[in-house]
C-alpha cells in the first residue's frame, strides 16, 4: 500500500496566514496534534499543538514561526512501512505526502494508518503469534519459514524489533494456525529462545466482533 492511496480526505492543511487559534481549532476538530503548512502547493513544514502553545500568544500568525518548523514527509509512492517509520521517528500524528516534484498531495493521519493495518488480512485472519529472540547474526528468515512450513503452517506477518547497541533482536511472527504447540517445540529443539506466545482460540464470530469494535473506535 503506497502513501498516495492512504491520504486522509479529512485532513486540512494550514496556510502561513492562519493564526495559532485557527490551527488549534482545526487540530481539535480533526483529533490530531499536527498539521501541514502549505502555500500554493509548496510544503513549508509541519506545526504541532505544543509548538503553538509555546508562543507568546496564539493570536500570532504561523508566518512568524516558519523558520522553526520541521518538515518531515513521505513521497507518494513510498510504502506503508516507510510511512510508519517517519511517523514514529518524528512522533507525528499526521505525516505529509509529496509528489516526486515535491508538491503537496495531502496528508495521512495515524488513525488512517491504524485503520489500514487493522483491515489487512494478517490482522483479520485468526492465528497464533509467538516471539523469538536471537542474535542478529543468526537471523535467517528462510530457516524460520522452513520450520513453520514443516508444521503445515504459513507466515501471515512478521516484525523485527532491535535494540540500539545490542546484538539481540526479537522477531514477532503470526501464522495461519491457532495450535502452534508443535511449531514452538521445533523452535525449542533448534535452540531458539521463545520470549512469548499467544494462542488465538476464539471463534471467527468473536474475532469479528472485536474487529468491528476497533473500527467503530477509529471512526466514531
Amino acid at each position: 500500500m503506497h502513501a498516495s492511496k492512504l491520504i486522509s480526505s479529512s485532513i486540512i492543511s494550514l496556510h502561513p496566514d492562519d493564526n495559532g487559534e485557527r490551527a488549534l481549532k482545526l487540530m481539535d476538530d480533526l483529533r490530531v496534534n499536527h498539521l501541514p503548512v502549505v502555500r500554493n502547493q509548496s510544503y513549508l513544514g509541519s506545526i504541532s499543538e505544543n509548538e503553538i502553545l509555546e508562543w507568546d500568544s496564539t493570536d500570532e500568525f504561523i508566518e512568524q514561526h516558519l523558520n522553526n518548523l520541521a518538515a518531515p514527509y513521505v513521497v507518494g509512492d513510498q510504502h506503508l512501512f516507510d510511512i510508519i517509520k517517519v511517523l514514529e521517528e518524528n512522533s507525528l500524528s499526521v505525516v505529509t505526502v509529496l509528489s516526486e516534484e515535491k508538491k503537496y498531495m495531502g496528508a495521512i493521519s495515524n488513525r488512517k494508518l491504524l485503520y489500514t493495518i487493522a483491515k489487512s488480512s494478517a490482522v483479520q485472519n485468526i492465528g497464533g503469534i509467538f516471539v523469538l529472540e536471537m542474535n542478529q547474526n543468526n537471523y535467517s528468515m528462510s530457516e524460520i519459514a522452513r520450520v513453520i512450513e514443516s508444521n503445515d503452517a504459513k507466515i501471515l506477518s512478521s516484525n523485527i524489533t532491535s535494540t540500539p547497541d545490542s546484538t539481540k533482536m526479537e522477531l514477532t511472527i503470526k501464522v495461519n494456525v491457532t495450535d502452534i504447540s508443535s511449531i514452538l517445540k521445533d523452535f525449542e529443539r533448534f535452540e531458539y529462545k521463545i520470549m512469548a506466545s499467544y494462542h488465538e482460540s476464539s471463534s471467527q464470530e468473536d474475532f469479528m466482533q472485536r474487529y468491528e469494535s476497533l473500527m467503530r473506535y477509529l471512526n466514531p
